[in-house]
């Protein structure tokens, strides 16, 4: 029904975060701890940006930098991206598209509840063909 069309359904909880002054390997190493493709990034007033795992091999790897010396603040992504948990997978598909991202923050009465990646649209979604 249209329950199943909106991102809460397809979020992914509880977000899992980390502090800004952690280093790259930290982070992946959390990443695969949870098995989860992003996570939140933390500073000392709430989240302040967002790191997928594609930014791991874009800007930590491909650059050369040294995971165990390179902080997440100069990696990872400064805006973080929200939509309502009642928005369509269509609309969070479409506006991925639009910023180039793979995850989204969702937010439940502002605050943020999950987080969308296109892997979860893709997997959980039998629309999308």
């Amino acid at each position: 029904g249209e329950f199943m069309d909106t991102i809460r359904s397809q979020m992914t909880t509880p977000v899992i975060s980390i502090y800004s002054e952690a280093t790259a390997q930290e982070a992946a190493q959390l990443m695969k701890e949870k098995e989860i493709g992003s996570l939140l990034i933390k500073g000392c007033q709430g989240y302040v940006g967002i790191l997928a795992e594609r930014d791991l091999v874009y800007r930590v790897v491909s650059e050369g930098l040294d995971p165990r010396t390179t902080p997440l603040s100069s990696i990872m992504e400064e805006s973080i991206l929200s939509l309502d948990s009642s928005a369509s997978t269509s609309e969070a598909g479409s506006l991925m598209q639009e910023y180039n991202i793979s995850h989204l923050a969702v937010t439940e009465k502002d605050e943020i509840a999950g987080i969308l990646s296109v892997r979860d649209l893709a997997y959980k979604s039998k629309t999308l063909a």
